[in-house]
């Protein structure tokens, strides 16, 4: 096959998976163009390492090494950093992270983005290079957003465990709140990880303090777990900081357990003060749409906790609730239409939503729904006729 028509085929393994069958053939394809010394096809086959991060396999690897030196000498920033990988894995030729380093901070000082995060892991972890912690930030200025962060944490963890012969926990926190400035739902997990101990290492007060900056960050979860945390407490102040991250967390519309702990908070009959803070985290909460916010918000409104009593607003609540298909908001809904609270009464409306709430799971509905739609049990022995008073009477009641 011709060296034109191998390159072709080396390009796909460039666009597609792994593990797909044009990566193989690309991939055989570039190695045997490359073999030939086409010098093309050896630049082609460094991208193919620095795109998909693997180890070639070629049978003469110190040829290989050979090649990528020479283009990378000749400038080709790909051959530089396969270069950096071979002395990185040992593969091919004898592992040094020193030298890996000094061909990693070559292709960094080119632009190439993966070769900027490896050196900035380098100096960040003492891999080869002395650590230093703002020139390893400094390399990941200049990398995007996804993989500045996966470093970041990659530094982080490192430190945390000795993987590359230091443990430093303070320098490891550093890294991970560098990291929650892009994605702070990241060091929510790391803060998991560490309360829990999954990766080796149990450290509480590490977990706590990057839960509080995760939280602070915006990420949801770290404010419920934080707010959950406060919620017990007797003090006034920390109660109110809790209603305070659950109403943040609540207006994150697919945090329902923020918007349901606002609910029951505001069950308990707290304070006046406290009442009017869960008031307004239901009201900012239910307009993000967070449904469980939407019904306690509509208890509040029946209850006159924290405004005036509006049965009309509590319906008009459940029902948004309703239409997004909660069944509990269904079955208190359901109940104001047979009661005519808030809503003209209509019990066929009410049976259609209890039915629905029922079908939902929703564990009360069925003996609800009994009740509404079996006929009323009357005596074997027949009563006798009542005045229309009486008759008017017994209806009332």
């Amino acid at each position: 096959m011709s060296t034109v028509r191998l390159l072709k085929l080396g390009q796909k393994a460039l666009t597609v998976e792994i593990d797909t069958q044009d990566f193989v053939t690309g991939l055989d394809a570039v190695k045997i163009a490359s073999a030939r010394g086409d010098r093309e096809a050896t630049r082609l086959m460094a991208k193919i390492m620095a795109r998909h991060q693997v180890v070639l396999g070629a049978d003469d690897r110190a040829k290989l090494e050979r090649r990528f030196r020479f283009e990378a000498l000749r400038g080709a920033s790909s051959s530089v950093l396969a270069v950096a990988n071979m002395y990185d894995q040992g593969d091919g030729v004898p592992a040094d992270t020193k030298k890996a380093a000094e061909w990693y901070l070559w292709a960094a000082r080119v632009g190439h983005e993966r070769a900027m995060a490896h050196a900035a892991y380098a100096y960040g972890t003492g891999r080869g290079l002395e650590r230093n912690e703002a020139t390893a930030l400094k390399w990941l200025d200049g990398v995007n957003e996804g993989r500045q962060r996966s470093t970041l944490l990659e530094i982080g963890w490192a430190l945390v465990l000795g993987t590359e012969g230091a443990k430093d926990m303070p320098a490891a926190l550093r890294f991970f709140e560098r990291a929650a400035q892009i994605k702070p739902g990241a060091i929510y997990q790391v803060a998991l990880d560490l309360e829990r101990g999954t990766r080796g290492v149990q450290d509480r007060e590490a977990a706590g303090h990057l839960i509080r900056i995760a939280a602070e960050r915006g990420d949801s979860g770290a404010a419920t777990h934080l707010a959950n945390a406060l919620s017990s407490s007797t003090n006034v102040e920390d109660q109110r900081r809790a209603v305070q991250l659950y109403g943040v967390a609540a207006q994150d519309k697919t945090n329902l357990a923020a918007g349901q702990s606002l609910s029951r908070l505001l069950a308990l009959r707290p304070s006046k003060d406290l009442v009017s803070d869960i008031f307004v985290a239901l009201e900012k909460a239910a307009a993000a749409g967070n449904t469980e916010a939407l019904i306690g918000l509509a208890y509040a409104y029946s209850e006159g906790l924290g405004s005036d009593t509006s049965p009309e607003k509590a319906a008009a609540l459940l029902q948004e609730a309703s239409n997004a298909g909660h069944p509990e908001a269904k079955y208190k809904l359901s109940l104001m239409y047979k009661s005519g609270a808030g809503v003209t009464t209509d019990l066929g409306k009410a049976v259609e939503l209890m039915t629905s709430a029922r079908d939902s799971g929703y564990p009360l509905a069925a003996v609800a729904l009994s009740s509404m739609t079996e006929p009323a049990t009357t005596n074997s022995v027949e009563e006798p006729a009542k005045a229309p008073g009486q008759a008017s009477e017994a209806a009332v009641k």
